[in-house]
């Protein structure tokens, strides 16, 4: 059977990849395309072409459609990445790939501008983000500054029934204070877990979709903290490793108090159930009652002293093994193809790693017959038979 080249604009491709600051070598590494042909493709003065098949995996490597590769390179939807403070630690003395983060913040730049343009299309507001903490880095203080500003209440956190309701609850008050919140994708959890870029208005916060609900609630704060000192930030550790800032120890202190508030966790220290030395399931039950990791509670017990630095050390061995057997488990059963775990649900998933406000903005645009299913599916990048379910979630937010 003949090849079928693609007759892609190769200057659009060039023009691509140069602003998205995307390296040969990762498209090489992700698509595991031919290593000699990729840059000829490259190339624009070279006359070698890729298939259509090929043609498509580059498109999908790139986060744009399989279209935009013929079009001219100037009437590409392209950002240029902003000036971001590198907060991350790095393991190692190599000069990191960020070709997969690049390609994650235009994407985030990107679905912004769409929710401005729709707010301006249908007249919508957009709440504004008035940034006014007090004068001391005092974590306590910060803490009960956000927690009023955006309105995130105690008593509706201990009613969430899993860390997932609680991240988006959480999500959805912040959101209402100003900020854009939105998952990006395909970028490992050790490159980056979050990042702010400042805006006015509408900051921006970016979540690495692959983290737990629980982590995603702690770098939300995390990322919060840095946008209300008006700084643009990417980060990678939501540890206390000695490694890291004074910036994001700050931050870190912030977040862990505000989830997990000093005085709370001493009322509920004073049930009998809890006694020192804490047992694995008790440090279970203190996380659940709060909605958020182990890990966020043995670091707020070590902060109020209620652990030493060994008992800390030997929870976050502990906990390591613990989670390294799952990943063991879990690969042993996708090998014998056994599905664990909860099952999986695209509309759900969706919903976890869309703005509030562009799910809103699709069910609006959707309800006012602007946009079809088919327009509500494709910018979700999902099957059009998952939109209904994802539609329905959404009304339930609008009544």
């Amino acid at each position: 059977m003949a090849l079928v080249y693609a007759t892609i604009n190769k200057e659009t491709l060039l023009h691509i990849c140069s602003n998205k600051r995307v390296s040969t070598d990762f498209i090489i590494k992700k698509t595991k395309l031919n290593a000699a042909k990729v840059p000829l493709w490259l190339d624009a003065a070279n006359p070698s072409l890729p298939t259509i098949k090929q043609a498509k995996v580059l498109a999908t490597c790139l986060h744009i459609p399989f279209a935009g590769l013929y079009m001219n390179p100037v009437d590409i939807p392209l950002k240029r990445i902003p000036n971001i403070k590198n907060l991350r630690t790095m393991q190692g003395t190599s000069v990191p790939d960020d070709s997969a983060l690049n390609i994650a913040i235009v994407d985030i730049l990107l679905e912004r501008d769409f929710l401005t343009n729709a707010n301006k299309e249908f007249g919508q507001l957009v709440p504004t983000f008035a940034p006014n903490m007090p004068s001391e880095d005092d974590p306590i203080k910060w803490a009960q500054a956000i927690r009023t500003q955006f309105s995130i209440d105690l008593g509706t956190q201990y009613r969430c029934p899993s860390p997932r309701q609680f991240y988006l609850y959480l999500r959805n008050c912040i959101e209402n204070g100003g900020v854009f919140v939105h998952c990006f994708v395909d970028v490992p959890v050790e490159t980056a877990r979050g990042l702010a870029i400042y805006e006015d208005p509408l900051p921006i916060i970016g979540i690495n979709d692959e983290d737990r609900p629980p982590a995603k609630s702690f770098t939300l704060i995390h990322e919060l903290v840095h946008l209300l000192k008006r700084e643009s930030s990417l980060c990678n550790d939501m540890t206390h490793m000695a490694t890291i800032t004074g910036e994001e120890v700050f931050c870190n202190a912030v977040a862990g108090e505000l989830l997990v508030p000093t005085k709370a966790l001493k009322i509920i220290l004073r049930d009998k159930q809890f006694t020192a030395p804490y047992s694995v399931s008790d440090i279970q039950k203190i996380a659940n009652r709060f909605s958020v990791s182990r890990e966020v509670i043995i670091r707020r017990l070590l902060s109020i002293g209620k652990i030493s630095n060994i008992e800390y050390d030997t929870y976050t061995d502990l906990f390591n093994q613990e989670l390294e057997q799952e990943r063991e488990r879990q690969q042993i059963a996708r090998k014998q193809g056994i599905k664990i775990g909860i099952p999986q649900s695209i509309s759900r998933d969706a919903i976890d790693r869309t703005s509030p406000s562009v799910s809103k903005m699709l069910y609006h645009g959707f309800s006012e017959e602007v946009y079809s299913k088919q327009d509500v599916a494709r910018h979700l990048s999902i099957d059009q038979k998952h939109i209904d379910k994802f539609l329905m979630e959404v009304s339930k937010w609008i009544r």
